[in-house]
């Protein structure tokens, strides 16, 4: 089995590096300084205490069965063309991104579609150097012969989704309200928690409305979505809210945007990343 992993920040890096420490045949896609940099010094890996390098294929020839896409929302119209040249009507695509909207950009293309989302607290430190936080990890992603077989002998958590389109939601309502607020105030999730928790708490009522329209019950995650951002480190930080730190593009009309259509509470806070205020 050939895999192509498309994007190597902190889920792609992590992920393509999982799967050759189990022996599979992955190729990784990357901008071109990522890719000299990571041909000479390798694909660093710092997995919560645990550092180790690994050198991936960087050469993209022939048709892959599998296909990760862990770029960000903005990015995905950039490699569509990447996909469709490399790809058949037998390739797996698995888009790993956050949020909700970005799924039809990829409905157009002669492949099998499979949804997907995950959890993890990765963030890149260089551009070949990836630092995982925490053990967390966990994909969901709908059941699927190859992807099951691509991930057989590795360890890590996977669940082969029933209902794909609930679990993407059930991660939507963490990430669109934490980096939606922290991105906002720039500020942690601990911060968040502890000094904006009304307003925690009325996002998150808003995104279970939203999600109620669309078929979704999300009634039951509200309490577990609290006790998750009480449970991670104070420190923490969505990677919108650093890429809005660092002045780069940022996932703002995926994560936010969707929402504050239908939301006025919402749209406030899309508003004002939208201008600017931080």
């Amino acid at each position: 089995m050939r895999i192509l992993v498309i994007g190597v920040g902190g889920v792609g890096g992590y992920l393509a590096y999982k799967l050759i420490k189990c022996n599979k045949d992955v190729t990784i896609s990357a901008t071109k300084k990522t890719i000299e940099k990571i041909k000479k010094e390798g694909l660093k890996i710092i997995d919560v205490d645990k550092e180790e390098i690994v050198f991936p294929k960087t050469e993209i020839k022939g048709i892959y069965d599998l296909i990760f896409v862990t770029v960000k929302s903005y990015n995905i119209d950039n490699i569509l063309p990447l996909i469709k040249n490399h790809s058949n009507e037998n390739t797996r695509v698995v888009p790993i991104l956050n949020g909700i909207g970005h799924f039809e950009k990829f409905e157009n293309l002669n492949v099998k579609l499979l949804k997907a989302c995950i959890y993890i607290l990765s963030n890149k430190k260089d551009i070949n150097v990836i630092h995982k936080k925490t053990p967390l990890f966990y994909l969901c992603v709908e059941d699927d012969e190859i992807v099951r077989k691509a991930f057989e002998g590795c360890d890590l958590k996977v669940k082969f989704s029933e209902d794909i389109k609930k679990d993407i939601w059930k991660k939507y309502l963490f990430i669109s309200t934490f980096a939606t607020l922290q991105s906002y105030y720039q500020k942690p999730t601990g911060w968040i928690m502890e000094q904006k928790r009304d307003e925690v708490e009325k996002f998150l009522d808003e995104v279970i409305k939203i999600a109620k329209e669309e078929g979704v019950d999300l009634s039951e995650e509200r309490e577990k979505v609290i006790k998750q951002a009480l449970n991670i480190p104070y420190e923490s930080k969505m990677s919108m809210q650093i890429d809005f730190e660092k002045g780069n593009k940022t996932e703002v009309e995926n994560l936010t945007g969707y929402l504050a259509k239908k939301s006025d509470f919402i749209n406030q806070y899309y508003m004002g990343l939208r201008n600017g205020i931080k």
